[in-house]
């Protein structure tokens, strides 16, 4: 009888494996195109993808994507899900972060030019995608694109609604280049931790482990807004959208501190001026279940930002917003 129990366990877990590998041949791949960063001056076509609720740096990373359509070519945006605690807001977060895109568009001047999605709930499941409208916004763009011509897909937030698009449908991998705000600068290159990866773990392995082209923004600590005197001067004058920029830091008394990190700003500010930044080609790591990086067992290469100019990305939003929204100040 023990044998037989010994056997049968046995032919479980084969079966289980087989399943396993059987998904991971499906939807893991070697990452065989390495993005590079078009010229300044050069239009990147894209969805931005945004817990916009969440912090104060979304806010203003996303206004400062709005001062510049030059470069970005926006079909949308997409609000994603995250979670507190001490306030239970994770099951409305989705809403609330599409209600604050709203909110900047309309303050912008901009209310209805640009569609704004609901993404989806963390994912549950290793290999099973999340469903929600932004989620089938983003396949439907990225069909419509090309490898010559591809979809920048901007991930200020957690990787939910990213990993579920190519799940939903793995052809886009060829047609999209997936920008995620994965700051790990304090653990790199040992650990996959922070906010945003925590967020929907599972989401943020598949980052790593699937074939379509990966930028990581791993940097932004050091990107603060200085005192409530420098915002004063140089964004509360500056029309509808200067007040809310301005009266969001007194929303928290983290938001108001000197030290207090716009993390996300820098995603943009990079993708403006690539110049600003400092990027490198590496191998991509696999991830462990714990978010440990595994570099003895790579998935080809990824580019990596690695620092930012502080000063050169606050003076790109403060030119912006004079350029945009002075005459409304006189």
């Amino acid at each position: 009888m023990v044998k037989k129990l010994i056997f049968l366990s046995l032919i479980t877990v084969l079966a289980y494996s087989q399943t396993l590998n059987a998904q991971s041949k499906l939807f893991f791949g070697t990452k065989e195109t390495v993005p590079t960063i078009p010229e300044k001056g050069e239009q990147l076509k894209v969805i931005i993808v945004s817990d916009a609720s969440n912090e104060i740096d979304d806010v203003w990373a996303i206004s400062l994507a709005l001062m510049h359509p030059d470069r970005f070519n926006i079909l949308g945006f997409v609000g994603s899900n995250y979670d507190h605690t001490q306030n239970g807001i994770g099951p409305k977060s989705i809403e609330t972060s599409v209600k604050t895109i709203e909110t900047i568009l309309q303050k912008a001047g901009l209310e209805g030019k640009y569609p704004v999605y609901p993404g989806g709930h963390p994912m549950q499941y290793e290999f099973t995608p999340s469903k929600a409208e932004g989620i089938d916004f983003i396949i439907e763009k990225a069909m419509e694109c090309s490898p010559e011509d591809p979809l920048w897909i901007i991930g200020l937030g957690s990787p939910t609604d990213l990993a579920s698009a190519y799940l939903a449908e793995p052809r886009i991998k060829d047609r999209v280049i997936m920008f995620w705000h994965a700051r790990t600068e304090n653990t790199w290159p040992y650990r996959a931790h922070n906010y945003n990866i925590k967020g929907d773990i599972h989401a943020s392995r598949m980052m790593f482990h699937a074939p379509f082209p990966l930028i990581i923004f791993d940097t932004g600590t050091h990107l603060n807004a200085g005192t409530l005197e420098e915002t004063e001067l140089n964004i509360k004058p500056y029309g509808d959208l200067g007040e809310y920029l301005y009266d969001y830091r007194f929303k928290s008394d983290y938001y108001m501190r000197v030290d207090k990190g716009y993390f996300d700003l820098g995603d943009i500010a990079a993708l403006v001026d690539p110049e600003i930044a400092k990027w490198q080609v590496i191998e991509c790591p696999t991830v462990t279940q714990y978010m440990d990086y595994n570099f003895f067992k790579t998935n080809g290469n990824i580019l990596r930002c690695y620092d930012i100019d502080r000063d050169k990305t606050f003076s790109m939003l403060y030119q912006g917003m004079k350029e945009n929204y002075g005459s409304k100040a006189e």
